[in-house]
């Protein structure tokens, strides 16, 4: 007999720690709580039992077919949200009135088993907590964030009754399951928040937009070469070499010529412009003496004259960087102007995004996002979490594990993608 109890105690206090870890695991609301759902039922079938309470240890076989159920549907959802993880809801209200009356039924079938068949000194309350958590669990398992009302009453009467079995391990668990479900109501339901937030009432199944890496291949109705360095990287400079028309920012044509090329216009006020040049490209000249403008959004505004809906610019970074950080940060006014926008550097690619969007990349890729403002982001595929930037360079030295990796947003941000093997 001392055996028997030494070996119950030490299962009482392993499974106290599995179902530390399970709690832990429920309260981050986090899928793997299912694999503690299933030790638990195995460790506490023979604690019971030895304890008296035969109602709990025969529902712990419906524990573990509970546990089991939870995780596929957790897993792969259902007819309604496709094959992905459930999101926490609210429980139906045409579904109260059915568990209420799942529970009286099952309150009351087990009652009449353990007053009839065994020799229970406490039925009621066993039975009280048993169909309880029938009711709870398969709440769990469909992700209803109140499954967590119905815990908090179950581990504060499942704790008295411990106590009165003396099992108080046990009971003590149960009672530290009954404060940590209050915080888990309230941490379910922030992220139940957060989830219906992103999603903007479709559960976040809206298709998200595209943004592949640029290549050589990459078309736009025009390149603007800002005065910045001149593009030393392959990509930008066959861009350039591509382009179906090249609109030099006023001095960036000095540098383009002596290339080799010829413009297709050039725009500016035309103080930097070579004498040479402003004669030899008299024709292709548009002057804009307009001083509450650089010469790159006058560039900008002549291809939107020109109805042009994807432009791609190159040589807005280098020399000074008072001018590369106002010729970056117009990207969040340019992305409203066109279809498709973007800055291609000597390092990478900047690209402006105001809505949910999937965006190419490799793992190990390095990110950084930037925001105008305060903005709240949420990113999959990303080593590092995001959230509500508060700063304009809060989410910057980022990488990608997945390709493509997620972006969430509400608010315009600026997404730069660093080019492979620099």
């Amino acid at each position: 007999m001392e055996n028997l109890w030494n070996n119950t105690s030490l299962l009482e206090i392993f499974g106290t720690i599995v179902g530390l870890i399970y709690l832990w695991l429920e309260y981050k609301a986090s899928i793997y709580l299912w694999i503690a759902g299933m030790m638990m039922p195995a460790i506490y079938i023979f604690v019971y039992y030895d304890a008296g309470l035969y109602a709990d240890a025969g529902i712990n076989i419906y524990y573990l077919l509970a546990a089991i159920y939870g995780w596929i549907c957790w897993t792969f959802g259902n007819k309604k949200y496709g094959k992905e993880e459930l999101p926490i809801t609210h429980t139906p209200a045409k579904l109260i009135r059915i568990l209420l009356l799942v529970f009286l039924a099952t309150f009351g079938a087990i009652a009449w088993i353990l007053i009839t068949f065994t020799d229970s000194t406490v039925p009621w309350l066993n039975s009280f907590t048993a169909a309880s958590s029938v009711i709870g669990l398969w709440m769990l398992a469909r992700k209803y964030v109140e499954q967590w009302l119905v815990w908090i009453g179950v581990n504060l009467i499942s704790s008295g009754l411990y106590t009165y079995k003396e099992l108080k391990i046990t009971a003590a668990l149960y009672a530290l399951y009954a404060i940590i479900a209050i915080f888990g109501y309230l941490k379910w339901k922030r992220i139940m928040q957060q989830q219906q937030y992103y999603s903007k009432n479709n559960r976040m199944r809206r298709k998200l937009r595209h943004y592949p890496m640029p290549t050589e291949n990459t078309s736009s109705d025009a390149v603007i070469l800002a005065n910045g360095n001149y593009p030393t990287h392959i990509l930008p400079l066959t861009l350039l070499r591509k382009a179906k028309q090249v609109i030099c920012c006023d001095g960036a044509a000095n540098e383009h010529v002596k290339k080799g090329f010829t413009p297709s216009a050039i725009v500016g006020d035309g103080d930097s412009l070579s004498p040479e040049n402003k004669i030899r490209f008299t024709d292709i000249i548009y002057y804009s003496t307009d001083q509450q403008t650089n010469d790159l959004t006058k560039a900008v505004e002549y291809c939107m004259a020109r109805q042009m809906k994807n432009i791609i610019i190159v040589g807005a970074t280098g020399k000074r960087e008072d001018h590369t950080i106002g010729n970056i940060s117009l990207l969040f006014d340019y992305m409203d102007k066109f279809d498709e926008v973007m800055i291609i550097t000597d390092h990478g690619v900047f690209t402006p995004i105001k809505v949910d969007s999937t965006l190419d990349s490799h793992v190990g890729m390095q990110v950084s996002i930037f925001s105008s403002r305060v903005a709240p982001v949420r990113g999959r595929g990303l080593k590092y979490p995001l959230s509500t930037l508060t700063s304009w360079w809060q989410g910057t030295l980022n990488e990608a594990c997945t390709n493509p990796f997620t972006l969430l947003v509400r608010d315009k941000i600026l997404v730069y993608r660093v080019f492979q093997n620099l």
